[in-house]
């Protein structure tokens, strides 16, 4: 399978400072995948630029378009309503020849993180000495992953987890509500995957604790979240456990590739304003990609 996958282009209707007309589809590709923000508010004159962006792949080549938190859902829907060849991408399960694509996008603009490690003293980076804060957020979010997955297998309890991260007795209440709300995300994309394999899986929140979901925030030595991993902790346990050959995702404006090995799914963000063509194929273990942006 060939696609063209684009993800937060955030384009705008008074906009011109991106060439909409110079993207163009290859003519040997299957489908495209938008992994949303593909514009930048959700108001008609939004709605109306979207449309005339899928116009330019459908009905030829089909188009799948994931919601992000700025087009959030039902925004697609509007996009694509009597489009042929082209389809919302929310919580969308499609069989191709190179497998199973499924879609999971978002349903609000603003994002607040199901679990807040900066209110865990244990789990809060900014604890650690600002030159070791990065070094600090990656252990923490292994160890967050680890104990996690442990709940989400049943190989552990949720209160298990709170002992394994060194939560205090007077926050395991709030950590304990977090952890129920990533069981319930990952309890729902289990039900949306439904025991399918060689899924390629297109969201536009990015997989926790991977290359590209770092906090790009700045500020002062009290504010700053330097090198905090701010993906989503279910998204990731799930493209772990169920059988998803790769995760194609955007929200972080963060270029990264996580490579599959050892049973471990691909992983890809192609970043700002990002435009590749991917080249697909579970059986055969290919995944790659270039970049085709033309701006």
């Amino acid at each position: 399978m060939r696609v063209l996958v684009c993800n937060d282009l955030h384009l705008k209707p008074a906009g011109s400072d991106y060439d909409l007309d110079a993207i163009e589809a290859p003519g040997d590709v299957d489908a495209v995948f938008v992994a949303g923000d593909l514009t930048h508010r959700d108001g008609e004159d939004d709605v109306a630029l979207a449309r005339r962006f899928v116009e330019r792949f459908a009905p030829d080549t089909p188009v799948v378009y994931v919601p992000g938190n700025h087009d959030h859902a039902p925004m697609p829907e509007r996009v694509v309503d009597g489009l042929a060849g082209a389809t919302s991408g929310h919580e969308l399960a499609r069989e191709c020849d190179a497998g199973t694509v499924v879609g999971w996008g978002c349903e609000r603009r603003s994002l607040d993180p199901v679990l807040d490690q900066t209110a865990f003293e244990s789990l809060d980076p900014r604890t650690a000495p600002r030159g070791e804060r990065r070094y600090a957020a990656d252990e923490t979010a292994d160890r967050i992953e680890g104990a996690l997955r442990d709940v989400v297998t049943d190989e552990a309890t949720a209160s298990d987890a709170a002992d394994a991260l060194d939560i205090a007795a007077e926050n395991e209440g709030a950590f304990l509500r977090s952890v129920d709300a990533v069981q319930a995300t990952y309890d729902h994309l289990v039900d949306l995957l439904d025991g399918r394999e060689d899924v390629v899986l297109v969201t536009h929140l990015s997989p926790f604790n991977t290359s590209f979901d770092r906090h790009h925030s700045t500020g002062t030595r009290e504010t700053d979240l330097e090198g905090l991993h701010t993906g989503c902790i279910a998204l990731k346990l799930v493209a772990q456990t169920q059988g998803v050959f790769a995760t194609v995702s955007g929200h972080s404006h963060d270029f990264g590739y996580d490579i599959g090995d050892g049973g471990t799914p691909h992983m890809l963000n192609l970043g700002f304003r990002g435009l590749g063509v991917l080249d697909i194929d579970p059986a055969a273990g290919t995944f790659s990609f270039t970049d085709a942006n033309p701006c």
